[in-house]
């Protein structure tokens, strides 16, 4: 047993000090949501599997715990407590027609990716209030959120709000049909505009493709990160009935919360738009210094109760405990909260990303010395922060928030799989995604036998193998020269990136199949897109008005 000290991947044990300030927040959480008039309510810890199924609109199933129980019904753990509530509330309160106001604590469960830091079992504390559609109980909600998380913390605490309809609206206005719009909603919640922009070229809609000028309009989504302004840009944009609608209720939202003090709290992203398909109306989600995600996420679910025979609106928000814990010890970081910080990929991606820098007004000598040993280069006149690392560790570095910003190539992106906002593709850096093999192999991928194939980039190969071409393989995972696979025999193919091809031809091997087109990308901080959304977003303009004027130039 000795060998079992430790514990499983994604869970931990909290103790001493730690579970002391972890209790102490869940007091006081708890004391604020009584006083607000919440009840108390305790929800199983699995439930069925149909419960948070795609009709649903909730969790996917990959990321849920499953097993069997012993009548061979399908359970998992609770991944998130929304449609549990919803089910409580339509099985107990069914007949209530008054405003319920509900209140939980609990443990959640998703399965994250497997080294990535992130904990498998969060606790998270929430309320939802059942039957009471109107503006007033949006800001009612979103008010006990702010002065909940300042309650706990004299760390400021922001909101982000949305609106799931001016999204929905500006698709059906520019035509888009409701199977585009999801795909679409995906890359936009995830602040991957060259995918959007990508899609939305090559999409063909009643055989036309799509106006260049509805194009435009769709990514202006882009832009309309910011204060209040933001939303009188947002109007500009649009001439249908339901985002008309929806920006008038996130201004009369912000006007209400302005006369509670709290307007310079609240902030605007309309393209924030959730992973969760159950909202409908407003979303928005709470973040603090200190931690590389939000501490607080909620919206307004009006349609989800239905689903289990009550017809009422509601509107909630969830607390993730172990992130407010995070912040609340992290301790106060002059730099990294009022510098911006570059993680860059060593070698040539560094040299033209710097020299890119450099033509915008973002520059540091110390970085450009090959001969230092410094790992992190500071330039305190503009308040910015270098540091060269390894391609892989870039989104690593971006996602947990010790980095702002990454620069790092697509194919680093797709493997690596972290949870951060692709935001620019910069040109340079291009190269391609391939399978390549001898000639002879081609038979075997177009008659789809089973083969082996040796990378460096298994999850890549196996998504193309498995999910594009449907075809079994086996995967062997390479650090080295991945084109002695075929020649020794290890492997029929392999998957690898491509620039010139001349290590290929000198080795007798050739491009059987194209995966993806591959280059630099920008990276951003999903909470860093929101507290220092000002100097990000003109960076981003000034790079992309770089590149205008370069192709102008071309031309």
């Amino acid at each position: 047993m000795k060998n079992l000290l430790h514990t499983p991947e994604g869970v931990r044990d909290i103790y001493n000090g730690e579970y002391d300030d972890k209790l102490h927040i869940e007091d006081v959480v708890d004391k604020f949501f009584k006083e607000a008039g919440y009840k108390g309510i305790q929800t199983p810890t699995f439930e069925y599997y149909d419960l948070f199924g795609s009709d649903i609109g909730t969790t996917p199933g990959k990321d849920l715990y499953r097993f069997t129980d012993r009548d061979g019904e399908t359970v998992v753990l609770r991944s998130d407590f929304t449609p549990s509530i919803a089910r409580c509330a339509a099985k107990y309160f069914n007949d209530q027609d008054s405003v319920l106001k509900l209140t939980y604590k609990g443990n959640t469960f998703s399965q994250t990716g497997q080294m990535q830091g992130k904990l498998r079992e969060t606790t998270q504390m929430g309320v939802d209030m059942i039957g009471d559609g109107s503006v007033e109980a949006d800001v009612e909600v979103i008010k006990l959120a702010l002065e909940t998380l300042s309650a706990v913390s004299d760390k400021k605490a922001v909101i982000i709000l949305s609106h799931i309809d001016f999204f929905s609206g500006l698709c059906e206005e520019v035509g888009l049909d409701k199977a585009s719009e999801l795909t679409l909603r995906d890359f936009v919640n995830n602040k991957n505009f060259v995918a959007a922009r990508a899609f939305l070229e090559n999409l063909v809609m009643n055989g036309q493709p799509l106006k260049r000028d509805r194009i435009e309009r769709i990514m202006q989504l882009e832009q309309l990160i910011g204060g209040e302004l933001i939303l009188d840009e947002a109007q500009k944009l649009i001439y249908n009935k339901m985002s008309f609608r929806a920006i008038d209720r996130l201004r009369r939202i912000y006007e209400a919360l302005e006369e509670y003090g709290l307007g310079d709290r609240v902030f605007f992203d309309l393209s924030m738009l959730s992973k969760y398909g159950y909202y409908t109306g407003v979303v928005f989600k709470a973040y603090m210094s200190g931690v590389g995600d939000c501490v607080a996420k909620g919206g307004r679910y009006d349609t989800l109760l239905s689903e289990f025979g009550k017809d009422a609106p509601a509107m909630g928000f969830v607390i993730v405990i172990d992130d407010l814990l995070q912040a609340v010890r992290a301790h106060e970081d002059d730099i990294r909260d009022h510098y911006l910080t570059f993680a860059l990929t060593k070698g040539r991606l560094a040299d033209k990303t710097l020299k890119m820098l450099e033509q915008i007004g973002i520059s540091c000598d110390e970085v450009k010395d090959k001969d230092t040993r410094k790992l992190v280069f500071v330039n305190d006149t503009l308040k910015i922060r270098f540091f060269l690392a390894k391609g892989p560790d870039v989104p690593t570095y971006v996602e947990s928030g010790v980095a702002d910003i990454g620069v790092v190539g697509k194919d680093t992106i797709i493997e690596e799989n972290r949870r951060v906002y692709e935001v620019l593709d910069l040109g340079f850096g291009k190269c391609r995604m391939c399978v390549c093999g001898p000639k002879e192999a081609d038979e075997l991928l177009k008659h789809h036998e089973k083969i082996r194939v040796c990378t460096k980039y298994p999850t890549i190969a196996q998504d193309y193998f498995h999910n594009k071409k449907h075809q079994t393989v086996d995967l062997i995972k390479l650090n080295g020269s991945v084109e002695l696979g075929p020649i020794v025999g290890l492997s029929d193919v392999i998957v690898d990136i491509v620039e010139t091809g001349s290590t290929l031809k000198e080795n007798g091997l050739v491009i059987l199949e194209e995966i993806c087109p591959l280059s630099a990308r920008m990276i951003v901080n999903q909470v860093s897109m929101q507290l220092k959304a000002y100097r990000i977003k003109d960076i981003i303009e000034k790079i992309k008005e770089l590149e205008i004027n370069e192709n102008n130039r071309a031309k």
